[in-house]
């Protein structure tokens, strides 16, 4: 190849590059940042916890168990733990070490004690602030209505500031541990999380 042809080649080289600096170079649009996420939850039999720990392991979020001081018995959580629930009441509960203000997203579940959350749970509530946070609650439960549980979570969290961006509620009566599972993979996979386990 003569030198001529060559420099010549060289320039078109030069200018296609050039040209093509300007759509190479250009930045695409930023993906949306994946929400931090915290999934908070109170269990007594241990399907919350199932639940709980499934979203956060697939939504890679930190999960933080709400823990009684003292566990009640059977027959005190059927027995005051029923008038509390009712009344809206709370019972001591162990530090929670959780940073919430880390978070952009808070998952808060409990199980339904007749037809509200449990006293533990209401002890958590009364104690975090969810300023500007998203919120979604939820619940476990084997029978009954979980409405009005969703609405007092609902209202809990509004009252700490928190933002409730959705709820959903899970039934656990004659559930197997594996069905569970499979219904919090497709819950998490509904709020972002990539594949089940």
């Amino acid at each position: 190849m003569s030198s001529k042809r060559l420099l010549g080649l060289c320039g078109w080289l030069v200018l296609a590059g050039c040209l093509g600096a300007g759509t190479a170079g250009a930045e695409e649009p930023a993906k949306a940042a994946k929400p931090r996420d915290l999934v908070v939850f109170y269990s007594y039999t241990g399907k919350t916890a199932l639940v709980g720990k499934t979203l956060a392991d697939l939504l890679k979020a930190e999960a933080v168990r709400i823990e009684d001081v003292e566990r009640p018995s059977r027959e005190r959580a059927y027995g005051a733990g029923r008038e509390a629930s009712l009344k809206g009441e709370s019972w001591p509960i162990r530090p929670v070490e959780a940073d919430v203000a880390r978070y952009d997203r808070v998952f808060l579940g409990c199980p339904v004690w007749f037809g509200l959350p449990p006293p533990p749970f209401n002890a958590f509530l009364e104690q975090v602030n969810l300023t500007g946070k998203q919120v979604v609650v939820f619940v476990t439960l084997g029978g009954g209505a979980y409405d009005k549980a969703i609405q007092a979570l609902t209202d809990k969290a509004a009252a700490r500031g928190g933002r409730v961006v959705a709820s959903f509620h899970v039934r656990t009566q004659s559930v197997s541990d594996d069905a569970l599972i499979a219904k919090a993979s497709e819950l998490a996979r509904q709020y972002g999380a990539d594949a089940a386990p």
